[in-house]
């Protein structure tokens, strides 16, 4: 979707040049996080480890009880396409460590059959050996800022302004927390003086992998999001707090939309006295700008700044959650509905996907209704 050559951005550029094209910021972020990843060789096999740590006690019920009983929470499962997932994974694995430890411990005794054993024993090397330990230290502070993230992305009403900020703070802690785990400038010598210099130690090269994972991720988010922070910057004169001030100087020199941008300044002016002679000052998001143009009927007064104002506020931030209404399919359609019908099976997505409106409907009243209606009388 995102080609730039030959994929459907492109195509659709070329049939319609202002067709602006604007990734899903939870897409993105999920692909520069599995770049970053990737980009180290002890990295790789992380997440790898915690997921065989999930399957060991998962593929058991004893081994659950053993889990359980010891640590009083559950092993969450990283899904791959689910970044907040792995948070939720390494979450109970730093707060609880000492106690997943000691479950594998009791996995490894005599009581315990040969494969548990010989299972449990590969685990627990696993866990406790140095690059993964040094790596879970990173991920416990890089995943709950990158979950708290996706999570702000999917937020409703979400505009470009708000979405460019988040990412931007998500940027500047990434850096921050770089600079805590720089690594220390060699000294320097006089001429004749011995070198000491040697090839980089393991945990050197462990600091070194952990710093191209931070240097990868903040490379990826800086590049990916870099239209929506253009986006964000091409219209961040719609702000009510930039729009009503008069010292602000609004450039339209970069807006492609179809308006009379003489009238704009002219329509500004006229919208800024509107809203001091209402004394309406809570204004604060381009919505509420909306909403007070419509409420006090100035279409006709603004109508430049409400065409740009809607053009900003519909363009899209996420599809993440429209994509939870595909996952509904395979949960209605299942082997027992084979045979169903389209209009059915339509039907009852929808009820399934708008299920906090259909909670609150009436079917008793719906269903009287229809009998009345559909009601025959028989001869006796």
């Amino acid at each position: 979707m995102a080609g730039h050559r030959s994929g459907v951005q492109k195509r659709i550029s070329e049939i319609n040049p202002e067709a602006v094209f604007v990734p899903c910021t939870n897409h993105s972020l999920n692909l520069a996080c599995v770049h970053a990843a990737s980009v180290a060789v002890h990295s790789v096999p992380f997440f790898g480890i915690l997921d065989r740590l999930f399957s060991f006690f998962s593929a058991s019920t004893h081994r659950w009880d053993v889990l359980i009983q010891v640590t009083g929470l559950s092993i969450k499962r990283a899904v791959e396409t689910r970044w907040s997932s792995r948070a939720d994974a390494v979450n109970v694995v730093v707060k609880k460590l000492s106690e997943v430890v000691t479950a594998l411990e009791q996995l490894t005794e005599e009581g315990e059959n040969a494969t548990t054993r010989s299972d449990a024993s590969l685990v627990l090397d696993s866990v406790l050996s140095y690059p993964f330990l040094s790596f879970l230290s990173l991920w416990k502070s890089v995943l709950p800022e990158i979950n708290d993230a996706q999570k702000y992305m999917q937020t409703k009403g979400l505009d470009l302004q708000k979405s460019s900020v988040k990412l931007t703070a998500l940027r500047d802690y990434l850096i921050q927390n770089r600079e805590k785990m720089r690594r220390n400038r060699k000294k320097k010598r006089l001429d004749g003086e011995g070198m000491t210099d040697a090839a980089l130690g393991f945990d050197a090269e462990l600091r070194r992998e952990m710093l191209s994972v931070i240097d990868r991720l903040t490379e990826e988010i800086s590049c990916r999001f870099q239209q929506v922070h253009d986006l964000a910057s091409k219209y961040a004169f719609l702000v009510p707090s930039n729009l009503l001030d008069d010292n602000y100087d609004c450039q339209l020199g970069e807006i492609d939309e179809d308006i009379e941008k003489e009238e704009f300044f002219a329509e500004r002016k006229r919208l800024q006295n509107f809203v001091e002679a209402s004394g309406n000052d809570k204004i604060d998001e381009p919505i509420e700008l909306l909403s007070f143009i419509q409420r006090y009927h100035l279409g006709e007064s603004a109508p430049n700044i409400m065409i740009l104002l809607r053009i900003f506020l519909t363009r899209a931030i996420s599809v993440a959650s429209c994509e939870r209404s595909f996952s509904k399919l395979k949960l209605i359609k299942n082997y027992l509905r084979s045979a169903m019908s389209q209009t059915r099976l339509t039907d009852l997505a929808i009820l399934s996907i708008e299920r906090e409106f259909s909670d609150g409907l009436n079917f008793d009243s719906a269903i009287n209704n229809f009998a009345e209606i559909k009601a025959r009388k028989v001869c006796l």
